[in-house]
Formats: C-alpha cells, sequence, structure tokens
C-alpha cells in the first residue's frame, strides 16, 4: 500500500474542499454522529473493532451512515451510495480522479485518507500503517492535549509544533487571531492546507521547516505540540511522525532548549510527551527545566501519569505499522524491546509538559500526579487551574493567608463513614484523582471557602497555636483542586504580530 499523492488534492484548492466540507455538514456528518460509531469501535480488541462499527452502519441508509462508511472506517460503498452522500455537485468520479477515493479490492469506492473529528472540524490524515511519510491525525491523547491546553479566552498567535494534520491548529483557530502550523513534512504540511480549506477556515498557515526554523523571530501566546517520542532502535524504518530519538526524548530536549525565544512574556507551552525513564536519570522535572537552559522567568508544570510498562509500551507501539499480529510483528516487539533493555529503559512516563514565561520574572517548578489523560468538556481550563494554584503558593504564606478561595467546580463532597472519612469526588474529566479526608480537614475547607480570606476560616475553626498546621492543610487542598481562587482563568494576553 501507498500513499496518495496529495499534489491534486492541492490543485483542487479552497473552494472544492470547502465545498466537501459544507457537503459533509449538511448531510450532518458531526462529532456526535461520529463519536457512538468510534466508542463501539474502540470497545473491542484492536483487530476486531471496525467490523461492529461497519456492521451498524451499513444498515443506516442515510447519506451520513454512508459518508462515515467511506471516510471514517474504510467501508466500501456502491457509486450510487457515494453520490448520495456527496450529491449532485461532487460526483464520486471527480474525487476518484483526485485520489481521494479509491476502488476498492472487492468492489466499490472508498477513501484513501482516514477522516476524524474534533470540534464538529474534519480532520484527514494517513493510514499509519503505510508508515514512512505517512501524516498522524487525531487521536485521543491529541483530543486531551486540545481539551486541556485550549485558552479560556481569546488570544492573539499560536504555534501547533510538529503540526501533523493540522487536528490542533484547527481546534485552536476559533480562539486565536492568527495560528501557525509547523512540520518538518512536507506532506504534513499539504494536510494542513487541506483540513483548513475543508473546515473554511482562514486563520492558520502552514509552514514547512524543522522545529522553530519556520517561526525564526516570532514569539507565541501559546505553543502547543505533540512531538515524536517514541525510542527507536537501529533496524526500525524511519518513521516522522513516530521516534523522536535513540531514548526517545532526543527531541522533545531540542524543542524545550529551543522554546524560550518564542514564548511572549505570559506565554505558555504545553507538550504531550511520553517520557523514557532509564536508570540513572534525574527526576523528570529537573530534565526539563535543564533542558530549557538558563531562565529565572520560567515555570516548569509537569502533570504525570501511571507509568507505562515497557512490555505494554513495546507491544502498542509495534502493533501500528502490523496490520495483523503475526511473526514479523512479533519480530519487531521484541526487537524493540532489546532496544528498551539496551537503553535500561524500565517505564515510559505519559505526561502533559507546561512551560510559562512569566511577565515579572521568578519561576517555579511543580509536580502532579493525574489520572489517565482525559478530553471531556470540564478538562478545559485545567492546566490554567493548576498553574493559578501554584503562582499564588509561589508568593508566599502571608498572600496566601490574605487570599479568598473557593470549592472549585464541580467539586463534591460526601457525607462522613463509620472511620469519620468524607470522599472528596472531582470531576471525571479533572486531571487530578478524587480523594478521602479527614471530617475536620472538610470543615476547614468549607470554612476557608465561606471566608473573606484564608486566615478568617482557618481563626473560624482552629486554635491559634494550629494556625499554622490548618494553612498547611488548606495549601494542599489548593494543590489537589479541591479550593481555587475565585474569578475567570488565566488567558495570556494577546502579543503583537511580529511576521517579519
Amino acid at each position: 500500500m501507498t500513499l496518495p499523492d496529495l499534489a491534486p488534492c492541492l490543485s483542487l484548492g479552497a473552494e472544492g474542499w470547502g465545498a466537501l466540507g459544507r457537503r459533509l455538514r449538511s448531510v450532518g456528518l458531526t462529532s456526535r454522529a461520529l463519536e457512538p460509531y468510534l466508542k463501539l469501535a474502540y470497545s473491542s480488541h484492536e483487530s476486531l473493532r471496525a467490523p461492529m462499527a461497519k456492521w451498524n452502519l451499513r444498515r443506516d441508509p442515510a447519506p451520513c451512515a454512508v459518508a462515515l462508511r467511506m471516510f471514517a472506517f474504510w467501508d466500501p460503498v456502491t457509486r450510487e451510495e457515494a453520490r448520495g452522500a456527496l450529491g449532485a455537485e461532487l460526483s464520486p468520479e471527480r474525487w476518484l480522479e483526485l485520489g481521494v477515493l479509491r476502488e476498492a479490492a472487492g468492489g466499490g469506492l472508498v477513501s484513501r485518507f482516514v477522516l476524524r473529528m474534533v470540534d464538529d472540524l474534519y480532520v484527514l490524515s494517513d493510514d499509519l500503517n503505510v508508515g514512512g511519510e505517512a501524516v498522524m491525525g487525531l487521536g485521543p491523547t491529541t483530543e486531551m492535549l486540545i481539551a486541556t491546553a485550549r485558552p479560556a479566552g481569546r488570544i492573539g498567535r499560536a504555534l501547533d509544533l510538529g503540526c501533523g494534520a493540522g487536528a490542533i491548529a484547527l481546534a485552536l483557530a476559533s480562539t486565536c487571531d492568527r495560528v501557525i502550523a509547523t512540520d518538518i513534512s512536507a506532506r504534513a504540511v499539504a494536510l494542513t492546507r487541506i483540513n483548513a480549506w475543508l473546515n473554511g477556515i482562514t486563520n492558520v498557515e502552514a509552514r514547512t521547516g524543522d522545529l522553530f526554523a519556520p517561526v525564526a523571530g516570532e514569539s507565541f501566546d501559546l505553543v502547543l505540540s505533540q512531538p515524536p517520542f517514541v525510542a527507536r532502535d537501529d533496524e526500525a524504518e524511519a518513521t516522522t511522525y513516530l521516534f523522536g530519538g535513540a531514548r526517545g526524548d532526543e527531541l522533545v530536549m531540542t524543542l524545550l532548549g529551543g522554546l524560550g525565544p518564542h514564548l511572549a512574556p505570559g506565554g505558555t507551552a504545553a507538550l504531550f510527551v511520553e517520557w523514557p525513564m532509564a536508570e540513572g536519570d534525574a527526576p523528570l522535572e529537573q530534565r526539563v527545566r535543564e533542558a530549557l537552559g538558563p531562565s529565572e522567568d520560567r515555570s516548569v508544570l509537569v502533570v504525570h501519569w501511571t507509568d507505562w510498562d515497557v512490555d505494554d509500551h513495546c507491544a502498542r507501539y509495534t502493533s501500528t505499522g502490523h496490520v495483523w499480529q503475526d511473526e514479523a510483528y512479533e519480530r519487531d516487539a521484541m526487537r524493540r524491546r532489546d532496544h528498551f533493555e539496551r537503553m535500561k529503559i524500565r517505564a515510559v512516563r505519559p505526561t502533559l509538559t507546561l512551560v510559562r514565561r512569566n511577565r515579572g520574572g521568578g519561576g517555579w517548578t511543580a509536580t502532579v500526579q493525574g489520572r489517565r489523560p482525559v478530553a471531556g468538556p470540564g478538562v478545559r481550563g485545567e492546566l490554567d487551574r493548576l498553574v493559578r494554584a501554584r503562582d499564588l503558593l509561589a508568593r508566599g504564606d502571608d498572600v496566601v493567608r490574605a487570599s479568598r478561595l473557593r470549592i472549585a467546580d464541580g467539586v463534591r463532597f460526601s457525607a462522613a463513614g463509620p472511620d469519620g472519612m468524607i470522599d472528596v469526588v472531582l470531576p471525571p474529566d479533572r486531571l487530578q484523582s478524587s480523594l478521602s479526608s479527614s471530617e475536620e480537614a472538610m470543615s476547614l475547607v468549607r470554612a476557608v471557602a465561606e471566608a473573606a480570606s484564608v486566615d478568617e476560616g482557618i481563626a473560624r475553626v482552629a486554635e491559634p497555636a494550629d494556625a499554622a498546621d490548618a494553612l498547611e492543610a488548606v495549601k494542599e487542598a489548593l494543590q489537589r483542586g479541591v479550593l481555587d481562587l475565585p474569578g475567570s482563568a488565566c488567558t495570556p494576553e494577546p502579543t503583537p504580530d511580529r511576521t517579519p
């Protein structure tokens, strides 16, 4: 199998792709329409998932279902079905000629690209099993990065670094004046342009080049990236979207080293990375801080989840590129595992790594143990909330005591159990996990939330001799996401356009 030639696709231009996007919307192809079939597909084992989604879709003759079969699940449809889904103005023959559709081996028409959606935006990408220069589109971790790091208010300039098919750039377009999407792969940049046309988006500019080279001299309010981070052994085929070096983190470290000049004052960078954890490595937050170089005005937050077992990691990433788990898959998986052993990599740690350039100088470094990444609506602004809490703590105890705090949105408390403990339940799409706490500690939290200041709340329930311990408990509740500062999320201020 080969990748489709993008030159004919690019020749269609904004009007041609825009017509396809408008047609797909007119037949009801939305994120809501796609979601149940993706859930059905992903509920089964990887090799078994597609048939169940296809089985259900084939029983629905509506144009939306036909379009989903053709573009999202590579299920061939008849020419008559394709003509009904595409409409009179968009003939299947034309899309065959352009190479967007192909004739399936058993008859019927099917897309040569795979379609996924974020925020009702269409993202076309390649079949990653082809390998080589295949361009990644939209996966669960990309959705989580978008949902978590998207700005709460409008900002000026954003950078999607290593954009792949442009999913992040497209999602940021509605809240940013201008979005630059860059990738070392000319194919990825071309697909990003196509996807912008498909969605009628005009404020995304795609550029080709390595890391920050395409944006030399420019700075941004927000930088988002999901760079390649998988360790590559000597025999593995070069795959642009996948490998980050022999350990897997070499490219990420280079990215962090070049980040500083491209963050505007108050600007934030957020990266999703699965870091190798090898024998003798320094703590992860120290590695990030050192990679940034001398930078007294940087704050660093590493939100991490339970480490991946290296056996699971090697099996999971080897499966990409292997349609069947056959002898070739077993050979490649074991070769990759041998490589991890030689590199002394004992685990792989999934993280959201955040770097912010502080306007007033100063900075802090913190880590947060999180639950598995999610992409629900409540996760929006989570990084802002975590940063707000640590900004306040970094200003010292006097400032904390004088501050007004509140119960964070969506937090619920159970009744005290026989042991006197209370379950503090955080919303399911929050980054941090729920916890249990004593009735006494929760009485303190409620008192602080009802008072005009932390000091006043502590005075209501604690003796003066216990005030210092009470303050530490309040700070812990702030860090764990039970308490929050009132008011809107912290959003970077727009930065003037510095495009040369």
